[in-house]
């Protein structure tokens, strides 16, 4: 895999159009929802007799580019996965919404993966990947909340070195945001929590210009 380096985080929010603000705040706004899942509550009330450490993880991707995204390569560097991430995940419709995709993970002090989707740009001329990771991890205090994403060049994400991607990943913040020039593709994402719970909520969206 090419090395490309994602934007940093909380560093280039100050940076971001107002477009691409509404982007990252919508991103938000899923992950907060995310939290609302029944199934989660239920994972997080049964881990909580497991011990303080437990985590329990959603995750929802959301598909604004103009064709179907679909799972090429995934790593699972700690915690278990409940529901898988989905695959393929569809375009957007005519108005703009966004095709949905999901996954639930648990982990005892900590939960960290990644994960590659490959789809078209909206111009439809090239081959593009998009790729995230996060961790989330009890075992440190403060605990620490880490994203990381990129997209570009499909040819770019073939093999990813997934240990050196561990590394980008854990130099994150709670948030991430990537544009490629080339490709026109972008890539938002973020963590929330829910204090009162062991739940999290991961938030990724992927754009095709």
């Amino acid at each position: 895999m090419a090395s490309i380096e994602g934007e940093r985080n909380e560093e280039v929010v100050g940076q971001l159009t107002l477009e691409q603000k509404a982007r990252l705040d919508e991103v938000m706004k899923q992950a907060e929802l995310s939290l609302q899942s029944d199934e989660l509550l239920n994972k997080a009330a049964a881990g909580k007799l497991l011990g303080n450490n437990y985590i329990a993880v959603s995750g929802v991707l959301s598909n604004y580019s103009k064709g179907p995204l679909t799972l090429v390569a995934q790593h699972q560097y700690s915690g278990s996965v409940i529901m898988d991430y989905t695959n393929p995940i569809d375009a957007a419709d005519s108005n703009n919404n966004p095709g949905r995709g999901y996954f639930i993970m648990e982990g005892d002090g900590s939960v960290e993966a990644a994960a590659v989707y490959n789809g078209k740009n909206n111009k439809g001329d090239q081959d593009c990947g998009w790729l995230f990771g996060f961790n989330i991890n009890k075992r440190i205090q403060p605990e620490k909340m880490s994203f990381y994403a990129v997209c570009g060049r499909m040819a770019n994400f073939i093999n990813p070195d997934w240990a050196a991607i561990k590394i980008k990943i854990e130099h994150g913040g709670h948030i991430g945001y990537y544009p490629d020039p080339k490709t026109g593709t972008q890539i938002y994402g973020g963590i929330s929590k829910d204090p009162k719970t062991g739940r999290y909520s991961v938030s990724v969206a992927f754009y095709g210009a």
